[in-house]
């Protein structure tokens, strides 16, 4: 019996070993995506202190040791080829299979690795995004968004740098803006490679290393690695999965938000989810993209290609590491508030749980278009569209929240006070809403319940259905310094994820927003309106001590801490000339 049971073993893994090489030798690959030589962790002095700024380009403004994470930078060298895919194009073309036409072109680029230090910690999955690379600089849209789910569940994310335009761009492209850290980077094969030729085996051995090279990972264990790209990215990652990947498989799933190509040839290769805004859905697809059975499509409602939170997250980034302020010049009270980071971990979730144990995501609903479809969106009374997934913002709205103008950045524009008091006559009945719409898109698949609860508490300290008077000081109309008020600064203290600023710093500014609308709502220029201004001025005082305590007991960096105080001292300021 045994001798029949070892004989049974060795013809059952001959007869998978022949199966195995038959399947590498029918691939249009005929190899397999090798691993690079990965050098690092490579040593990083104090971002915003080193002359040469010799540290890794927007290094975290997080303490992520309060979280239990590290972040590292690692270079990575290999050889690649290049094949005969054509450039990106637009959204109905599906770009054939490619073919190699040259190989063995070195290169070196990096990657950034933000991971769980305690493997108890770590969920076994590493999302890894092709940075997009629009304004001529590497720009981690997985990382700014989705962060706060990544810390929470535990998962791993990976920054590749992939294109010539983040290595070479001028000024901010790594070579420029760090000749000493970044000047031996090179992924164009010194100038004689054009076109991006080389970014798709770039980003697949960047897979391979995460897989394959302890070091990257510190030793986690690593179980799924999902492959990301926004808008640009995602334009050259459509490409990717409909000619590259389907050769040689290394991502077990991918994707592509804001943007693609169709995604077809890869149909039955590789799990895909596409992430649209309003712009894309719109202006690309007209809702034509069918799902298929290793396809999800997901067009959110409200959602814009470029959102408020996709800027003021990185505000401290922009200021320390080149200068800038993160501030939308559009004429309109622009930049979504319906928040892109709960529907990109919602979408990272959802293509987890149908790797590990091949549950669908949710099929979304479509938009509804006006007739023709040319004519766009339809809208309900209040502009916001109608069809596609619905989270709370849309459900129980407090603004119009669409991606219909500002170029990327789309629409906010907050309802009278008239329309949100008839809207929502107590507070408790805008709570019960938000708190049905939040966890029914918990329910259907498309939103985390971390992020849901969020949502919720955002509501139960939210002024709306109190039948107050938001007035400037306190209306979320724009970004800092554009339109100073205490939502605003809420909205960027939250988005900064200072470890227990829940406890502490949000509930003074809510306090602030409650006297400031209660000013704006009193008789103007009467004292018990100004005694309400002077209040509102004394809590924010208190939150510019308490982010300076928090600065000293090292739960935020200088860097944070110097926008939020900025900030709040001038909305101090004007909230004391309202109390005279």
């Amino acid at each position: 019996m045994r001798r029949a049971t070892h004989v049974s073993r060795i013809v059952r893994h001959a007869g998978a070993l022949v199966a195995m090489v038959t399947a590498l030798l029918a691939s249009p690959a005929n190899a397999v995506i090798p691993t690079p030589t990965v050098t690092g962790p490579i040593p990083s002095e104090t971002p915003g202190a080193s002359p040469s700024r010799n540290y890794t380009w927007w290094a975290t403004d997080l303490v992520l040791e309060k979280y239990g994470y590290v972040e590292q930078e690692f270079f990575f060298d290999g050889t690649a080829n290049r094949y005969d895919a054509p450039n990106p194009g637009a959204f109905a073309r599906c770009t054939a299979m490619a073919n190699i036409v040259e190989s063995n072109i070195p290169f070196r680029s990096r990657m950034r690795v933000i991971r769980p230090t305690d493997p108890a910690k770590f969920n076994g999955t590493v999302v890894v995004e092709w940075t997009n690379v629009t304004n001529g600089y590497d720009v981690s849209v997985w990382w700014q968004r989705p962060k706060a789910s990544y810390l929470r569940e535990g998962y791993a994310y990976v920054e590749v740098s992939a294109q010539n335009a983040g290595i070479n761009g001028t000024p901010f492209g790594l070579r420029n803006w760090s000749p000493t850290r970044y000047g031996s980077l090179n992924v164009n094969a010194n100038g004689t490679v054009t076109g991006d030729a080389l970014s798709y085996d770039i980003f697949s051995q960047a897979a391979q290393a995460v897989r394959n090279v302890p070091a990257v990972m510190g030793g986690l264990p690593v179980e799924v690695v999902i492959g990301v790209g926004e808008s640009q990215s995602a334009s050259r990652l459509g490409t990717y999965i409909n000619a590259i990947h389907s050769r040689d498989p290394v991502y077990d799933g991918l994707i592509v938000s804001m943007g693609g190509e169709r995604i077809c040839n890869n149909a039955e290769s590789t799990k895909v989810i596409k992430l649209l805004s309003e712009q894309e859905a719109n202006n690309q697809e007209r809702g034509t993209e069918e799902d298929a059975s290793k396809l999800r499509v997901w067009p959110v409602a409200g959602m814009s290609h470029a959102d408020q939170q996709s800027l003021v997250s990185r505000a401290a980034l922009f200021q320390r590491d080149q200068g800038l302020a993160a501030v939308d010049t559009c004429a309109t009270p622009a930049r979504s508030r319906v928040l892109g980071g709960n529907m990109y971990g919602g979408a990272v979730a959802a293509i987890d749980k149908w790797l590990r144990d091949d549950t669908p995501p949710a099929i979304a609903p479509r938009f509804v278009y006006n007739d023709p479809p040319a004519g766009g969106i339809k809208r309900d009374a209040f502009g916001n569209a109608i069809g596609g997934i619905r989270t709370a913002e849309i459900e129980v709205p407090v603004a119009k929240e669409a991606g219909d103008t500002c170029g990327n950045s789309g629409t906010h524009v907050p309802f009278s006070a008239e329309t949100i008091n008839a809207l929502y006559p107590t507070h408790g009945d805008y709570v019960t809403k938000v708190r049905a719409a939040a966890l029914d898109s918990v329910v259907k698949g498309f939103v985390m319940l971390g992020d849901a609860e969020d949502q919720i508490d955002r509501a139960v300290h939210s002024i709306w259905g109190m039948q107050l008077t938001c007035g400037p000081l306190c209306a979320d109309v724009r970004q800092f310094p554009l339109n100073p008020s205490s939502m605003l600064l809420r909205m960027q203290t939250e988005f900064f994820l200072i470890k227990g600023s829940q406890g502490t710093l949000l509930p003074l500014l809510d306090a602030a927003t409650r006297a400031i609308a209660q000013g704006y709502t009193l008789p103007a220029g009467s004292a018990a309106s100004k005694q309400k201004f002077a209040q509102a001025a004394e809590l924010v005082q208190v939150y510019i001590g308490s982010v300076n305590r928090v600065l000293k007991a090292g739960l935020t960096k200088p860097e944070t801490a110097k926008i939020l105080i900025d900030q709040a001292d001038t909305l101090r300021n004007l909230l004391l000339a309202q109390s005279v």
